[in-house]
């Protein structure tokens, strides 16, 4: 099942992540997207690194924005984890504790797995594609 999407028909907020992605990469990514980064106010720094329905809903926001592998994925390790820590008997504070660092996680990685979704195509079950190490320029 082959899906389109109109990057013009996005909202603006979407619009200005992606011109942020496709010209800069994560904000990580080099010492020039950090750079850039820096220079952006508050507010569209807070916009392009998270997302609050990401952090909300977890996996289910991942299904509904049509990245449905990357939300399994997660899925399955909120089940995983969750029955760990059970399994462990640790006190509900690190439970609690876990729970919000995950949901923290998956706000933070949200608007770039998105963008790839969108932009680049991306089908791939790793909800983390992008995150890895960075090889120092040459």
């Amino acid at each position: 099942m082959s899906e389109h999407y109109d990057i013009d028909e996005l909202p603006q907020s979407w619009q200005e992540r992606f011109a942020f992605f496709s010209s800069h990469g994560l904000p990580s990514s080099s010492p020039e997207a950090r750079e850039a980064y820096k220079q952006l106010s508050f507010g569209s720094r807070l916009r392009i690194n998270s997302n609050i329905w990401a952090f909300l809903f977890g996996p289910l926001y991942f299904f509904v924005k049509g990245m449905w592998r990357k939300g399994l994925t997660l899925l399955a390790v909120t089940l995983v984890l969750g029955a760990v820590l059970v399994w462990l008997d640790v006190p509900d504070i690190w439970g609690h504790a876990t729970g919000v660092g995950f949901a923290g996680l998956q706000m933070t990685i949200a608007n770039y797995a998105y963008y790839l979704h969108v932009v680049k195509g991306s089908r791939s079950w790793n909800p983390l594609e992008g995150f890895g190490r960075r090889t120092a320029p040459v």
